[in-house]
């Protein structure tokens, strides 16, 4: 099921009056109730992959118990790493085999049968927090760990397909510490409101216009002639397209969890505000940042042992990045091309401090942007990651250098109008909603209904006034009735959420 679909929002509807009666009888069966939704809501797709599901938390949870109880460090890092190389194999397996062998064809001219291998639903998700929690057990951060805990830990619907990821320290604490799992009305409501606005974000603002997009993209994949405004339409109107899709469905999963009393950890804030592409990926995917910085470019070295090797650790990090999005070239080239960007912007960073040498406060205070420079620097990165979303979104790398070769002006100036026409009269109304409008955790921060908004406080800018934030009142009921309502009349227009396809 899609959260943007009918047949979703009947499912919600079903498991929220179970939830509330069974919670009226019985407090503690609130937990099962939400266990056994998410294993119809996962079966819905391909019911035979519950089986892999429930296998992946049986063994994660075995070998977890077993490094939280190993009597030497040495056995507790074996049992670690075969948890991990397990993961990986099975991620590898089901995801890049056919990828591989296509790749082994192509290079050594071999003709071995492609595998025809579906992909399960949301394997890179739950799969990247199993690793997490195993490493995190090993490394003594897991105090303690019950089955159904654990199971609810990975499973939990609302982030079960896309994210976000969710690590231990943020979901099992309030899972251990939980008696109560009855509905709660102001819960209720604030979820409701939160997933209202995600449902308005994908069906009004933008999977309307997304037909207009694919076309210049299948002009470039058959061979058609397209040329500089084509690039840049394809480029910065995917990149909406995506900003809107992944944006919605992080409000949507946040919202989802709150009507259960859970809060999710933030996975989305703002990052077309970013004067520079290392906070652009604070800002984008967090979570998935966030696991590639701690479990990859940590380990690789980080920013600790000089410039080459941090440049070198955020390169393999960001291809590595890139690949998990996708088993194709043109994933492996956007991840490099972030890769080289952030290499860039570390290398700026240098060469400033070089330039101004001093207390780092100082300098922190004399490489501060003025207002010209930054409104300058947030219209270089948007460029720049719109530049990298063509290789993200075309469907082979010939379509995708066919684009990139228009956008610096290698080809003629030919436009598809039919695309000119359905989007582009929308990229004003997109930039201010990106550039100038509060996003929707700032818009519900006072609910505090997800983890950590707090680490994305500007103390410079002004807090919103009282009348735009979020709040249990007559007047945003009304809001929220009337947004959910034109959302829900714009189903028709359903695509899957993109970040479903990872």
């Amino acid at each position: 099921m899609v959260f943007a679909s009918h047949s979703f929002l009947a499912f919600l509807a079903i498991v929220l009056a179970a939830y509330w009666l069974v919670g009226r009888r019985d407090e503690s069966l609130g937990k099962p109730i939400l266990i056994i939704a998410s294993f119809v809501f996962y079966g819905y797709w391909i019911p035979a992959y519950l089986l892999l599901l429930s296998t992946s938390i049986l063994f994660n949870h075995v070998i977890a118990r077993a490094i939280l109880s190993g009597p030497s460090a040495a056995l507790r890092r074996a049992l670690m790493i075969l948890g991990v190389v397990l993961n990986l194999a099975l991620i590898g397996f089901y995801k890049y085999a056919a990828f591989l062998v296509e790749s082994l064809n192509w290079t050594m001219q071999t003709q071995f049968a492609v595998p025809d291998i579906i992909l399960p639903i949301g394997i890179s998700f739950f799969t990247f927090q199993q690793i997490s929690l195993l490493v995190d057990a090993y490394q003594g951060r897991v105090e303690r760990l019950r089955f159904w805990d654990h199971v609810l830990f990975i499973c939990f619907f609302p982030q079960l397909i896309a994210g976000p990821i969710v690590r231990q320290h943020d979901m099992l604490p309030q899972l251990a510490v939980r008696r109560n799992w009855r509905l709660r009305a102001d819960y209720l409501a604030i979820g409701i409101a939160l997933f209202a606005f995600g449902l308005f974000k994908k069906t009004v603002l933008i999977d309307p216009f997304v037909p207009y997009l694919d076309l210049v993209y299948q002009t470039a994949a058959s061979g058609g002639a397209v040329g500089f405004v084509d690039g840049w339409v394809a480029g910065i109107g995917y990149g909406f397209q995506v900003y809107f899709d992944f944006s919605a469905y992080s409000d949507m999963a946040i919202g989802l969890g709150f009507m259960f009393g859970l809060r999710l950890p933030i996975n989305f804030f703002s990052p077309y505000k970013a004067a520079s592409i290392s906070t652009f990926w604070r800002c984008w995917h967090i979570s998935l940042s966030r696991f590639l910085r701690d479990y990859l470019f940590i380990p690789l070295g980080g920013s600790r042992h000089g410039l080459a090797r941090t440049v070198a650790a955020l390169v393999v990090t960001m291809g590595l990045g890139g690949l998990w999005h996708g088993a194709g070239w043109t994933f492996v080239i956007w991840g490099l091309l972030h890769g080289a960007y952030l290499s860039g912007n570390h290398l700026w960073r240098a060469l400033v401090s070089k330039w101004l040498p001093g207390p780092r406060d100082r300098v922190r205070r004399s490489i501060g942007l003025s207002w010209a420079a930054r409104v300058l620097s947030i219209g270089l990165t948007f460029l720049a990651v719109s530049f990298a979303w063509v290789f993200f979104r075309s469907p082979d790398l010939d379509s995708a250098m066919r684009l990139a070769t228009a956008m610096f002006g290698f080809s003629s100036w030919h436009e598809v109008a039919h695309l000119t026409r359905g989007i582009v009269p929308l990229f004003p109304l997109y930039l201010f909603i990106v550039w100038v409008m509060p996003n929707t955790m700032e818009l519900f921060q006072a609910t505090r209904a997800a983890l950590h908004v707090e680490e994305y406080r500007d103390d410079k800018v002004s807090p919103l006034p009282g009348w735009l934030s979020f709040e249990l009142s007559p007047r945003w009921a009304v809001i929220t009735a009337i947004i959910f309502i034109c959302a829900w009349f714009a189903l028709s227009n359903l695509s899957p959420f993109i970040y479903f396809q990872f």
